[in-house]
C-alpha cells in the first residue's frame, strides 16, 4: 500500500528560529507501491489515447529510415532531448557552448575536461547527458536485463567532471528531500522513500523496465514516474530518470535509431509535468480508485509529452530538409559565381559535410577529416567552400585553429522550445494536484 510514513528526524535545536522544536522531530516519508505484478485497469478513454499515440510514434518510425539523413537527424534529435532535460534543472548552456565542447571531446580524445578554458559547468554538464542519453539508448537497451548497477553506470556518466563526480553512480544513503530549504525535510514539497528502502525499490524498477510489456508508452511512463518517486541519488535524479524513459522505449523497439525531444516538452509544460508526478503519488492500495486516478493522471500528461514530441520530431525532419535545400541553393550560388559547376559531383567531400552538419553544428579541419575519413587538405576546402557560400561561420578558437558553424542549426531547437511553450493541453483535472 502506498502511503506517507511518519518517521523520526534527528534534534537539531535553534536551527529553524520560530519553529518549535517538537515540529521539527519526525517527518513524512513517501512509500509507493512496487511495480511489477501491478494489475492496470486504464479506461476505455485513456487505453484508445495510449493506442493512438502509440500509432504516431510508429509512424515517425517508418517514416525515418526512408530519410537519407537519418543518421544526423538522430545525432540532432538526441542533443535537443538532452539540452531540453537539463535545462528542466535548471542546468542552461547555449547550443553553442555545447556543440564546442563536443568538438573539442571529439578531437582531443581522453583529454580532462577541465584543460578546456572557456566551457562553462553547465556545458559539461549538459554533453554528459548528451552522452548518457546515448549510453541509455544504445548499451541500456541492448543488454538482456537492466541492473541498478546498469542505471547507477548512467547516472555516474551525468556527473563526470563535476562536483558530485566522486561520490555519483550509488544509492543514496542518506534522506534527501525537494523543495523546503537545507535544514531538514519538514516544508518539503515533496520526501522521498527512505534511504533503507531505496534498494528493494530500485531492485523492483530494473526488473519493470527489463520485462516485455504490452504497452510500451505506459511502461514508460511508470517507469520515470517511479524512478523521480524514489529519487535514488543526491544529484542527476530528474536527468536519470528522463533518459529511462527512452530506455524503455528503445527496449521494446518504439524508438529505434533516435529519441523523441519528449523533455523538450515536459519542458515547456513544467507545471503540468510537476502535477503529473504529484498525481502518481497516491495514497491508497495499488488497486484502489485513488491509485487508478493517479496513475491516469501521469499518464495523460506523459502521452500529452509524447504526442508533442513527435510532432516536434516532424517538424524538425521538414526544417532539416528545408534548410538543407537552402545549403544547396547557396552553394550552387557561390560556385557559379566562381564559373564552376553549380552542383558538386555526387559523394563530393563538400556534400557529405553538409548531410552532415545538422548532426555536428560545429567542425574544424581536423574533426571533419575524421568525419568523413577524407585528407586535411580535402576538408579544409570542403569547409572553406562553405564558408564562401555562407552556409557556415568562421570562429576562431582555441590556438588559433579556425571552427566553422551552421549557425541554422544552432537556432533550431530555440525556435522549437518557443512553440511548445505555446502549445496547450487539454488537462483539467491536473489542477487539483497542482
Amino acid at each position: 500500500m502506498a502511503r506517507f510514513s511518519e518517521r523520526p528526524w534527528p534534534s537539531q535545536p535553534g536551527v529553524m528560529p520560530g519553529v518549535e522544536e517538537q515540529d521539527l522531530r519526525t517527518f513524512a516519508a513517501y512509500e509507493p507501491d512496487l511495480l511489477r505484478g501491478r494489475q492496470l485497469r486504464l479506461s476505455a478513454e485513456l487505453a484508445a489515447e495510449v493506442a493512438e499515440v502509440d500509432r504516431l510514434v510508429r509512424a515517425f518510425n517508418d517514416a525515418a529510415p526512408t530519410s537519407p539523413h537519418l543518421e544526423s537527424l538522430a545525432r540532432f534529435l538526441l542533443r535537443s532531448e538532452a539540452v531540453a532535460s537539463s535545462r528542466i534543472e535548471g542546468v542552461v548552456a547555449s547550443a553553442r557552448a555545447i556543440a564546442h565542447l563536443e568538438l573539442m571531446l571529439a578531437t582531443k580524445a581522453g583529454d580532462d575536461q577541465r584543460t578546456h578554458r572557456g566551457i562553462s559547468d553547465s556545458a559539461r554538464e549538459v554533453v554528459n547527458n548528451v552522452l548518457a542519453l546515448r549510453r541509455a539508448v544504445t548499451a541500456l537497451s541492448d543488454t538482456e536485463a537492466v541492473t541498478v548497477d546498469d542505471i547507477n553506470g548512467l547516472q555516474a556518466a551525468l556527473m563526470v567532471e563535476t562536483e558530485q563526480d566522486e561520490s555519483s553512480g550509488f544509492l543514496r544513503t542518506v534522506q534527501n528531500w525537494v523543495g523546503g530549504n537545507a535544514y531538514g525535510p519538514h516544508g518539503a514539497e515533496y520526501v522521498p522513500p527512505t534511504p533503507e528502502a531505496v534498494g528493494p525499490l530500485m531492485d523492483d524498477l530494473a526488473a519493470f523496465i527489463s520485462e516485455d510489456h504490452p504497452l510500451p508508452l505506459v511502461q514508460a511512463a511508470l517507469v520515470h514516474a517511479q524512478f523521480e518517486t524514489i529519487h535514488p541519488y543526491n544529484d542527476g535524479n530528474g536527468r536519470t530518470g528522463r533518459a529511462l524513459i527512452h530506455t524503455a522505449l528503445a527496449r521494446q523497439g518504439l524508438a529505434v535509431g533516435h529519441v523523441l525531444p519528449i523533455s523538450m516538452s515536459l519542458l515547456a509544460h513544467a507545471r503540468e509535468y510537476i502535477a503529473g508526478l504529484n498525481a502518481f503519488r497516491y495514497v491508497g492500495e495499488p488497486d484502489s480508485p485513488a491509485a487508478a486516478a493517479g496513475v491516469d493522471a501521469w499518464i495523460r500528461v506523459f502521452l500529452a509529452a509524447t504526442r508533442d514530441a513527435v510532432a516536434e520530431a516532424r517538424r524538425f525532419t521538414d526544417e532539416l530538409s528545408q534548410m538543407r535545400r537552402a545549403w544547396y541553393a547557396k552553394l550552387a550560388h557561390y560556385r557559379e559565381g566562381k564559373g564552376l559547376r553549380g552542383q558538386p559531383r555526387k559523394g563530393a567531400a563538400v556534400v557529405r559535410l553538409m548531410e552532415q552538419l545538422p548532426g555536428v553544428p560545429i567542425v574544424t579541419a581536423r574533426a571533419t577529416e575524421s568525419l568523413l575519413s577524407i585528407s586535411f587538405v580535402s576538408a579544409s576546402n570542403a569547409l572553406e567552400e562553405l564558408a564562401g557560400a555562407g552556409v557556415v561561420q568562421v570562429k576562431e578558437v582555441e590556438r588559433g585553429t579556425r571552427a566553422y558553424l551552421a549557425t541554422d542549426v544552432l537556432d533550431l531547437i530555440n525556435g522549437a522550445e518557443r512553440r511548445l511553450t505555446y502549445t496547450k493541453w487539454d488537462l483539467p483535472e491536473l489542477d487539483a494536484w497542482v
